[in-house]
């Protein structure tokens, strides 16, 4: 092999070298954003409907457990589940009971989440 040919063969392999470098770094950059901006989205919402009530779901749980109950992944579960199983419940019922023991805790102790869910309340949800 003559110098030329080295000096080839090397240009390749730090070329290949820095594309699988710059590759790895691209990839940990994906890996490592945010999430968009907002509570965090475990399962997300299968339709405008179930979104709105979700959304519902989570302010009343704010207001009667003084507890962001969205930053809680088990908790933003929870609600998501009562909030499909309360939609389908509706379907057949004119209202759905929705009843969460021991949605969070904080220092004060465990907090639990109970809400009626009424046709209404969702056309009003889906409205705006």
């Amino acid at each position: 092999m003559n110098i030329g040919t080295l000096l080839i063969l090397a240009l390749v392999v730090v070329a290949v070298a820095y594309g699988l470098g710059r590759y790895a770094r691209r990839r940990e950059a994906t890996a490592a954003r945010p999430a968009a901006a907002g509570p965090k989205r475990f399962a997300p919402a299968a339709n405008r409907e179930e979104q709105a009530v979700v959304t519902w779901l989570l302010s009343q749980a704010f207001e009667q457990t003084g507890v962001k109950v969205a930053d809680d992944k088990v908790a933003y579960q929870r609600i998501v589940e009562a909030a499909q199983k309360a939609l389908a419940e509706l379907k057949t019922q004119p209202a759905a009971t929705i009843s969460l023991p021991y949605l969070t805790a904080d220092a004060a102790g465990p907090k639990h989440f109970e809400i009626r869910l009424t046709r209404d309340v969702i056309r009003e949800l889906v409205r705006y």
